[in-house]
């Protein structure tokens, strides 16, 4: 979700070739491409300017960038695991509660694959790969989001990316999903079968919650069956969910 970067692009005399360029990618760059300029579009329309938003697996902080620029008076926290993209996320948002760890459906310490190459890969599975990759295994902090919520603290959105581990950080946060039913940006796709976990599973877990999942493009709200059927043809990986 590369927003930033991609933005400035498109608005510099490079606009023009990036524009032609892009009609040359790959689908999945396109796909991701446009759902990143309509997650820009969501935040902008969805949130009031005092939202509390909860960036999981914040990676370069580019969404972050996005939900402090649409909500200033929101009280943010961030989730970063890997020790460098948390330092750097900490002195880029002084006013936002960073935190290096990871969540989970429990509480404690776990091992964490860390791809030196490509760290928008890490997580807690290794993985298949698009190429060969330099990982090492680290070992982070993990939370789980309803044990770790401040008191009194009602999040307006949350958005989840963690190359597969969605299940449980869902498992981990059903209170605060079913109490508050904030709106869920999250990234569900191949990921996830590393983990075993089924999409019939995360959808439960949403339905469980009282919320809907549609696709970015605004198609939905998806049946159980529906989202099984996307996820395993990868025509989608980026969803909402809301109540």
């Amino acid at each position: 979700m590369a927003i930033r970067i991609l933005r400035r692009l498109a608005a510099s005399k490079a606009g023009p070739p990036l524009r032609a360029a892009r009609r040359t990618l790959k689908p999945e760059l396109r796909r991701d491409h446009r759902d990143n300029q309509h997650l820009r579009l969501l935040l902008s329309f969805a949130l009031p300017e005092d939202a509390n938003c909860i960036d999981v697996g914040s990676h370069l902080g580019d969404v972050l960038e996005e939900m402090l620029r649409v909500a200033p008076l929101g009280r943010h926290i961030a989730y970063e695991p890997l020790p460098d993209l948390h330092a750097e996320l900490v002195e880029r948002f002084p006013t936002v509660d960073v935190r290096a760890a990871a969540l989970s459906n429990e509480a404690g310490t776990a091992t964490f694959t860390h791809v030196r190459t490509r760290p928008g890969y890490s997580g807690f599975r290794e993985r298949p790969y698009p190429a060969a990759e330099e990982t090492e295994t680290i070992t982070v902090r993990v939370e789980s989001l309803d044990e770790a919520l401040p008191d009194g603290y009602v999040p307006f959105l949350i958005k989840i990316d963690v190359e597969g581990a969605e299940q449980q950080v869902l498992e981990g946060a059903m209170t605060t999903l079913s109490t508050h039913r904030p709106t869920v940006v999250f990234e569900h796709g191949i990921a996830a079968r590393s983990y075993g976990t089924k999409s019939t599973t995360v959808f439960d877990l949403f339905a469980d919650a009282g919320l809907r999942i549609f696709d970015l493009e605004g198609d939905g709200p998806y049946s159980r069956g529906q989202f099984a059927e996307a996820c395993e043809r990868g025509r989608y990986w980026n969803f909402v969910a809301h109540a």
